[in-house]
């Protein structure tokens, strides 16, 4: 895929050691990594921005991302934030 010009995300719905996942896919040369809540999980209340920091400290090349668990305006007021703090961190890395 890469020599076509491609990258390569990996989506880690149902994961559940995100972080010795994420070092295993770091590893083998991923360019994007992400978490992802499950709707079942959403429903009782897991916090997504919490599983993000778990890749955030171990992967060295590939970026991060979050997916679901976004879906009321508090939330995506929370999404918000949490994006502009991580803008802030890696402006100042």
């Amino acid at each position: 895929m890469k020599k076509q010009g491609k990258q390569i995300v990996v989506d880690m719905i149902v994961i559940k050691d995100i972080k010795t996942r994420a070092q295993e896919l770091d590893a083998l040369g991923v360019d994007g990594i992400c978490v992802h809540a499950e709707y079942d999980l959403q429903a009782v209340g897991k916090n997504s921005f919490e599983d993000l920091y778990t890749p955030k400290g171990v992967v060295k090349n590939a970026k991060t991302a979050i997916a679901g668990g976004i879906t009321n305006k508090d939330d995506k007021k929370a999404a918000a934030a949490q994006m502009q703090k991580l803008i802030e961190e890696a402006v100042s890395a």
